[in-house]
């Protein structure tokens, strides 16, 4: 990671290398961290190339030593949540304009998510997308990408202590929410969480 603090501390605004290097780092990271958030892969995709551009053209604003995934990640979330705004407010404007469209683009998965995700991982996926964003962020990063407390409360912009108080609410909204499903599921779910 050092030759990539001194080829940062080294480039201009716009300097390719530094560009392509972060990109070879990290782009898968930021790639999966934006899926989870969004949930769509084209939409993720469109969310790590911005947040690399923007990355670069916030170079000056990294701090060479520091922890550069969290800040990419730092990046890519406030991008995504920017982005599922607008989304919710397409989308309720089409509902608007033509009744039924939503249900029709949510009743269509795609193959591949349905060869991918068994019946436990979708039940799991719908309780995590339904919390609100402050609860879900927080298990998506913890969860999904492994992050430690300490670089989600970085990434969040949070105290530490606020990420573990979101992480402990969500778990008791998300037991609440896997109640009604049979228990040999539910047990593997919250083994799954701790």
């Amino acid at each position: 990671m050092t030759n990539l603090d001194d080829l940062i501390r080294r480039s201009t605004s716009g300097d390719q290398q530094v560009y392509e290097a972060l990109m070879v780092e990290y782009y898968n990271f930021i790639f999966r961290l934006s899926l989870s958030i969004l949930g769509e892969p084209c939409e993720a995709d469109d969310a790590a190339q911005e947040t690399f551009i923007r990355a670069m053209t916030h170079l000056s604003g990294y701090q060479t030593g520091g922890n550069l995934k969290s800040w990419l990640a730092h990046i890519a979330v406030n991008f995504c949540r920017d982005r599922l705004r607008r989304l919710k407010t397409r989308n309720r404007l089409l509902e608007l304009l033509i009744p039924g469209t939503r249900q029709a683009v949510q009743a269509a998965p795609s193959p591949e998510e349905t060869v991918v995700r068994s019946e436990r991982q979708q039940i799991l996926y719908d309780c995590v997308q339904s919390l609100g964003e402050k609860h879900r962020l927080p298990i998506l990063l913890r969860y999904v990408h492994g992050m430690p407390i300490a670089e989600i409360a970085q990434v969040l912009q949070l105290s530490e202590g606020t990420v573990h108080s979101r992480l402990h609410y969500a778990h008791l909204k998300l037991r609440d929410r896997l109640k009604g499903f049979d228990l040999e599921s539910s047990n593997q779910i919250e083994e799954g969480m701790s």
